[in-house]
């Protein structure tokens, strides 16, 4: 880029935003509160598919990972990066999804970060301490925070099985440090402390299909299931394209590919089955695994396969 004198840069009004699928409100919301609920963005048959998927598909199990939380307890991920030619790969290209996602970062250009589904099976101990997306995501390289999760319910979530928490306006503190937080990596927690004194903690309470859309400077946590019911969330992930990490820095899967939406009748359209696309998912977890030393240190946090003699 070049140098400009600060005598050259014009004053403009703000043309008026245009929107793809949000009314001006829901927009103000986001920007106020750092998330928007948007209940039934999937309906029944919708996230009927995805239940099945979580369900039946023995690979989701073999590959799934375990993340330590700060006192050691395992919290069980799927995560994936890339656009693997199945049900998940629709859903993070479903226009409704995507669409509302760039409106929330004033209709930017998306791509794919990355997405997981998280699992707390019935009495799991496993909680994510308090933490910003944009703390680690920051450190791969993403330029700007204009950034955000779809944070889908696959399954009904209350706080009794380990909801995830928001912290009311905390997006707009900035993007916060992050260090060890026992076995775990997490915002700084006098920090946490401050704004937990002036902010309100936000219940992501949801039924399947509901979805809340968090901005990546959004502190958010989860604790434990301390229920008899099993609580999995699908979290989409999205970055703009202008915050795309430079050439050679990051990890290839971060790396900005164009998204190419699908309509918004897809999933019901589409022949979907209820198992992953072992060959793209493969391939993809080989190439974060050879990045990440089998992931070993991901940006403090201990991950681990839950069954390591397993392949996908």
């Amino acid at each position: 880029m070049g140098t400009v004198s600060v005598k050259d840069i014009p004053i403009a009004e703000t043309p008026a935003r245009s929107l793809q699928r949000l009314t001006e409100a829901e927009l103000q919301a986001f920007e106020r509160d750092g998330f928007l609920y948007k209940p039934a963005l999937f309906d029944r048959e919708e996230i009927g598919l995805l239940q099945r998927l979580t369900q039946e598909d023995a690979a989701i199990e073999r590959a799934m990972g375990c993340v330590a939380d700060s006192q050691g307890n395992a919290n069980e991920i799927f995560g994936f990066a890339g656009t693997p030619p199945d049900l998940l790969g629709a859903f993070i290209r479903v226009a409704r999804l995507v669409e509302t996602a760039s409106d929330l970062v004033g209709g930017q250009e998306l791509y794919h970060w990355h997405s997981k589904l998280t699992f707390k099976p019935s009495g799991s101990q496993g909680c994510w301490d308090w933490h910003q997306d944009y703390g680690s995501w920051y450190k791969d390289g993403a330029l700007t925070p204009d950034s955000l999760t779809a944070m889908i319910a696959v399954t009904p979530i209350d706080r009794e099985n380990g909801c995830v928490e928001l912290v009311h306006g905390s997006h707009r503190c900035g993007r916060l440090d992050h260090m060890a937080v026992g076995q775990a990596n997490g915002a700084d927690p006098e920090r946490v402390a401050w704004l937990l004194e002036r902010n309100d903690r936000v219940l992501c309470e949801l039924d399947p299909g509901d979805c809340v859309f968090f901005h990546s400077n959004t502190l958010h946590a989860s604790g434990p299931n301390n229920s008899q019911r099993p609580r999995t969330i699908f979290h989409v992930s999205y970055n703009a394209a202008a915050s795309a990490p430079p050439l050679g820095h990051g990890l290839e899967g971060h790396r900005y590919k164009p998204l190419n939406p699908l309509p918004d009748d897809a999933l019901k359209s589409g022949d979907w089955s209820a198992r992953i696309d072992l060959e793209a998912h493969r391939a993809m977890r080989l190439a974060r695994e050879t990045e990440r030393v089998k992931l070993g240190d991901l940006y403090g946090y201990q991950v681990t396969r839950k069954h390591p003699e397993e392949t996908l």
